[in-house]
């Protein structure tokens, strides 16, 4: 026995140390679980681990010893991951405690005086012992945690209405052509742009009408932030269980995601002998995501929501935001044009319901009004209309080929509709709320004719019309409504 036991104490510092990322990777996992895929949560583990494994190293030089060099990495990481549970309380009760020039340096000078304290004294097992045990505990009860929330299939606080669309269409005669919801992320209405920014796009609506589209000129969105806008639309319902709208919490852009997986658009078309192509960053019934937009908090960003890089990422502002997904942006955005212009191009025997969602003209702002590429540092700088209007032009270009791909791999016979979740936000705040609403929305038919559809549409509605038309479900058209919803502050 004593083999097995020397052998046991002298990996026990390990066990602590790596007990510690693991547990918060898979405490977060399970609190998002409707959410968030376990095996997304793997390399996220390996990062974590790997961390604390070099923070190990580095200790190990100055201290000698394991376990004091596993307790000060240990130390580093808690600082790092939890950074959010000791920033909040300091903002709201200290007066400049929590200031990043204040906060960062102290935990500095606290790790370098541990570090040489624990160097002049013998070093703490017992305390090792504990964190062991601990962890392990931690562990074992967020198993039986996530066992319970799976058999139990808790609902989100947040829902749509009680609509739910016939699992039939009852129409044997219609015809389910392909469907194409193209969603382009902030792009304001061509009238907003024009009586606002006093930016001439005409040549897109041109193209449109040219192309057979129908243009919604008065359209606006239900709510202007993305992941509410898009749950009430793909439920063509408004949405309920918002604590505070006029403060949202962590919580709520989790839970807006339940909705979003169920709903009711993407369910009725799969019961209706659809197949869909999800190419958003959205998880949606039967169909997850496999895109990442690093800018709308889903997958393990669910998990590092309170992680000292995500609070300087979102504190710091833009241009810190811009190193760390700029990349990661744009190759998402050019997979999802290329995919959704590939969707309709082999023989299938079902029809197709192709949701594509990109940040364009979204920041940030890859091309300039010349369609020229712009420079590293331009596409960093903080957002600024004039770039967002400049963006404009090679979003149109990517517009206008889109759809004619899907208009030539279609034969002209699938339903198109291109749209945005809301208008464009300016930082500058130069523009009044109302504006933020105002989204594009333009459908294309292949009989032409759009007597159902209306100047002042909402997003909520979109679909009601779209399948009243299609399936002659003659559901009722709701108050359009614009729902203001704010951040906490």
């Amino acid at each position: 026995m004593k083999g097995p036991i020397k052998t046991l104490a002298r990996y026990q510092p390990f066990f602590f140390l790596f007990g510690l990322p693991l547990f918060f990777v898979f405490h977060g996992f399970v609190e998002n679980a409707r959410f968030i895929r376990f095996t997304d949560c793997l390399p996220l583990m390996g990062e974590y681990c790997l961390a604390a494994l070099l923070l190990y190293l580095f200790f190990y030089i100055f201290l000698r010893n394991s376990v004091k060099a596993a307790l000060m990495a240990s130390f580093v990481m808690a600082f790092f991951l939890f950074f959010g549970q000791i920033h909040d309380p300091l903002r709201k009760h200290a007066i400049f405690l929590h200031r990043y020039s204040i906060l960062l340096p102290l935990f500095l000078v606290l790790t370098a005086l541990l570090t040489f304290w624990l160097r002049k004294n013998p070093p703490f097992v017992r305390l090792g012992l504990f964190l062991t045990a601990l962890f392990g505990l931690y562990l074992l009860v967020d198993g039986v945690v996530l066992i319970t929330t799976l058999l139990r299939k808790e609902p989100s606080g947040i829902t749509a209405s009680s609509l739910v669309l016939p699992t039939r269409t009852g129409c044997d005669t219609c015809s389910r052509p392909d469907i194409y919801l193209l969603l382009f992320d902030e792009y304001s209405g061509s009238q907003t742009l024009r009586d606002v920014y006093h930016f001439d796009n005409s040549s897109l609506d041109d193209f449109l009408i040219a192309e057979g589209f129908h243009i919604q000129r008065k359209s606006k969105s239900n709510y202007f932030f993305t992941p509410f806008s898009m749950a009430s639309m793909l439920n063509l319902s408004y949405l309920k269980g918002i604590p505070r709208p006029e403060a949202l919490q962590p919580d709520d852009y989790t839970n807006i995601f339940e909705p979003l997986k169920k709903n009711e658009v993407v369910n009725f078309l799969i019961q209706n002998g659809y197949d869909i192509v999800n190419n958003s960053p959205f998880d949606m019934p039967e169909h997850p995501s496999f895109l990442d937009q690093p800018f709308i908090a889903t997958r393990t960003r669910l998990i590092t929501y309170y992680t000292l890089s995500d609070y300087l990422v979102r504190d710091l502002g833009y241009h810190l935001s811009a190193l760390m997904h700029v990349d990661m942006s744009d190759q998402a955005n050019e997979k999802a044009l290329r995919l959704t212009m590939d969707a309709g191009s082999n023989h299938r025997e079902h029809p197709l319901f192709v949701y594509m969602h990109v940040l364009m003209p979204h920041w940030p702002y890859f091309y300039d009004s010349a369609l020229h590429r712009r420079s590293p540092e331009e596409i960093a700088a903080p957002p600024a209309v004039k770039d967002y209007l400049g963006y404009l032009p090679y979003t149109n270009s990517r517009i206008k080929e889109l759809i004619m791909a899907i208009k030539k791999n279609s034969g002209g016979q699938a339903v198109i509709l291109f749209m945005s979740d809301h208008g464009m936000r300016p930082s500058e705040k130069e523009t009044r709320i109302a504006n933020y609403f105002r989204n594009q929305n333009a459908v294309f038919f292949p009989d032409r004719d759009y007597t159902a559809f209306y100047d002042s549409i909402s997003n909520v509605n979109q679909f009601r019309v779209v399948f009243n038309k299609l399936f002659r479900l003659n559901l009722p058209l709701l108050k359009d409504s614009a729902i203001f919803l704010q951040d906490r502050k």
